[in-house]
């Protein structure tokens, strides 16, 4: 799914997050392989992180930061494949009247209109048919709508533009997201979660059969946890970051003790405060887990949730949300298929989820 400016082919896969920048340049080997040309992952100026921070104090630091890295990498395309989230978009499945897709492009803005909570003049559409259902014995289409503020993509679109780039597509984070796991991991077949944490958004989506249809964009992030953690330790937030990544959650009875007969008191107190900073997190999942299995019965289970973005840092992450959720859970390697991808450390892998699905879009037809 995407909103779709320009066509062509080979482009850049450019996730413009809060805290840092990602990107991700790859060419096909093959009919289902790609070569690594090039990453890159930049993070922001502190002063810029917030999500309060004004657009005019932020944007003039993107547009630098952006035309120093393809000033010092001549050799990337100018195109981009990149993407947005936040209360600005809004992702909607509904049912339609048995379209052509020529057909429905002519009618979406009438039959999206009473799902969006915008004027329907102030947004973008996109849609894509996902299937045939029957409905009351009628035969309907199955649609993703996807609505996007006018305002907000524009200003996506002139910063990059600014920087001298050609935004070839707009796409949306989740979908990025279904992208790289679907490419890396065939869920095509399955019913999966997926969860990026990124710095001051968490992108949550139900992927049904590889179609991302429950989706949601929480305001919580890895900046909200660091302050928070902050406050309560008063110790910096790399010192933080430290005790997340060396230490993270401690979870089983066997690693408390542990703990305790080294006296590391303050890894434990710590840990324990996460786990009650993840709680608002793991709330709003198990009401958008609840909400799915309400809609579509137990008979399909989701099978395992993904985790990627900069949350992945915390130790045991995974295993936190195993036990939390009953569901098996991983993080995701988006380079797991990708040739010449070992040049990406292990740990900085998980923050490319949404900049693979980026760059591979950009080889996709429509």
């Amino acid at each position: 799914m995407e909103i779709s400016f320009l066509s062509g082919k080979k482009c850049v896969g450019l996730d413009i997050g809060s805290k840092s920048i990602k990107l991700v340049y790859l060419t096909p080997t093959g009919q289902k392989n790609f070569f690594l040309h090039n990453w890159q992952i930049i993070n922001l100026p502190d002063e810029i992180v917030s999500s309060e921070t004004l657009p005019e104090k932020r944007e003039p630091v993107l547009i630098d930061t952006l035309k120093n890295i393809f000033s010092k990498n001549k050799n990337l395309p100018k195109k981009t494949a990149s993407s947005i989230s936040g209360t600005s978009v809004i992702i909607r499945p509904i049912k339609v009247p048995l379209l052509t897709k020529e057909e429905l492009s002519k009618s979406i803005s009438i039959e999206a209109e009473p799902y969006i909570p915008f004027s329907i003049k102030e947004v973008y559409l996109s849609f894509e048919i996902i299937g045939e259902i029957l409905e009351e014995g009628v035969r309907k289409n199955e649609v993703i709508v996807v609505a996007a503020k006018k305002d907000i993509v524009d200003k996506h679109i002139d910063v990059l533009t600014q920087c001298g780039l050609v935004p070839k597509y707009i796409d949306v984070d989740i979908f990025a997201i279904e992208r790289t796991l679907k490419y890396n991991y065939e869920i095509e077949n399955e019913n999966v979660c997926a969860v990026n944490i990124g710095a001051n958004m968490t992108n949550v989506a139900i992927i049904e059969n590889g179609v991302a249809k429950t989706c949601r964009d929480l305001p919580l992030g890895m900046f909200y946890i660091l302050n928070e953690m902050k406050k309560l330790k008063q110790i910096e937030i790399e010192e933080i970051l430290n005790y997340f990544k060396n230490d993270g959650l401690i979870l089983t009875d066997e690693e408390k003790e542990s703990y305790l007969s080294q006296n590391k008191k303050v890894e434990l107190g710590i840990s324990k405060d996460l786990v009650a900073l993840l709680k608002e997190f793991s709330t709003e999942l198990h009401k958008l887990i609840d909400f799915y299995y309400f809609q579509k019965g137990e008979q399909k289970p989701i099978s395992k949730i993904f985790l990627s973005g900069g949350g992945c840092v915390i130790k045991n992450l995974a295993l936190y949300f195993t036990s939390e959720f009953k569901i098996e859970t991983e993080v995701v390697d988006p380079f797991k298929k990708i040739t010449n991808a070992d040049v990406v450390p292990i740990e900085l892998r998980p923050f490319f989820a949404i900049a693979v699905g980026l760059a591979i879009k950009g080889y996709q037809n429509g």
